[in-house]
């Protein structure tokens, strides 16, 4: 018959802390600069105005 050993809590913790304080398992968090996020709103604004020009006909958009 097997038995099982209970987890050891301490064991447990003390792995948990060396992957974080290693930093493995998890990723870093990068800043976003805040001229990439201006130019995807002005590209996202550029592409809802052609849009809606071209659905009220006063452009006309090559497909």
């Amino acid at each position: 018959m097997r038995e099982e050993i209970p987890r050891n809590e301490d064991v447990i913790f003390d792995q948990q802390t060396a992957k974080v304080m290693n930093h493995l398992g998890n990723s870093m968090r990068r800043q976003v600069k805040p001229g990439w996020v201006i130019a995807w709103y002005l590209l996202a604004l550029l592409g809802i105005a052609a849009w809606a020009y071209h659905l009220l006909g006063y452009i006309s958009l090559p497909y």
